[in-house]
């Protein structure tokens, strides 16, 4: 299923988060891991700061190395001087899976842009996994199924974390004609029947970022999984409103699948 994971390296707590999880997964699907640290070459342009910082890295990639070996795990650590997120949206076509560590950013919107990491995943060509400020337990997920490609992939994505657990999973659609929103999430339910995991189904007619937002706190679940198809810049729909609020507003661990 994953074959190989990027991470993003960094000292926050988000990035700590990430990395953590990373090597989970990594070990969890005998995985290969690849841990990427970007300098913003905005803040290394002087020798003596980017020798401290490289220094840094350094040092932190051997320790992450050693924890990863103790885990079981093969771990590659690369650094890259220049733009971060170009750096990460050109290198994670190296995994089936980039993992990346950001805080929910409400306001993101509000200020005409959205946040780093809707960024990122609106992007990057492959899986993204948001983590939050602790690594997700991946016991309770939350998967918005609108029976197409990008959601289907979704689903057996979390299908696959979540068995990991023996956890459940809420599947969720939204439309307003009822029976055409319970056949899809009949489909998506049926498709959960070899997975040993708990299935739950949540129908409704409002908007999809709502009624996922929604499930995710009353059933505390520490992963949502969402569907998305990259698409030109030129429209800010093209992403989708719904992958995009998802990103800025949710608490927990954010999946974006292609």
């Amino acid at each position: 299923m994953l074959r190989s994971i990027m991470v993003e390296m960094g000292d926050s707590p988000h990035a700590k988060a990430a990395m953590d999880t990373a090597m989970w997964l990594a070990k969890a699907f005998r995985a290969r891991l690849l841990a990427l640290t970007c300098l913003d070459e905005h803040t290394v342009q002087h020798e003596h700061i980017r020798r401290m910082v490289e220094e840094h890295t350094r040092e932190q990639q051997a320790s992450f190395e050693a924890l990863c070996a103790d885990a079981g795990v093969e771990c590659v650590s690369d650094m890259e001087v220049g733009d971060p997120r170009a750096a990460l949206v050109h290198l994670a076509r190296k995994a089936d899976l980039l993992v990346i560590g950001s805080a929910p950013d409400p306001d993101a919107q509000a200020r005409g842009y959205s946040s780093a990491a809707s960024a990122i995943a609106r992007e990057v060509a492959r899986h993204v996994l948001v983590v939050r400020d602790s690594v997700p337990a991946f016991k309770t997920a939350v998967v918005g199924y609108a029976g197409r490609e990008n959601s289907c992939n979704a689903l057996q994505m979390t299908a696959h974390l979540v068995e990991k657990t023996e956890g459940t999973i809420h599947v969720t659609t939204s439309d307003q004609d009822v029976a055409r929103a319970e056949a899809v999430l009949n489909v998506g339910m049926e498709y959960l029947d070899p997975y040993n995991v708990t299935a739950v189904a949540h129908n409704a007619s409002e908007a999809a970022a709502d009624v996922l937002l929604d499930t995710i706190n009353d059933t505390h679940a520490d992963l949502v999984a969402i569907g998305a198809i990259r698409r030109s810049k030129l429209s800010m729909l093209a992403f989708g409103d719904t992958a995009s609020r998802i990103l800025d507003w949710s608490p927990a661990a954010v999946l974006v699948c292609r």
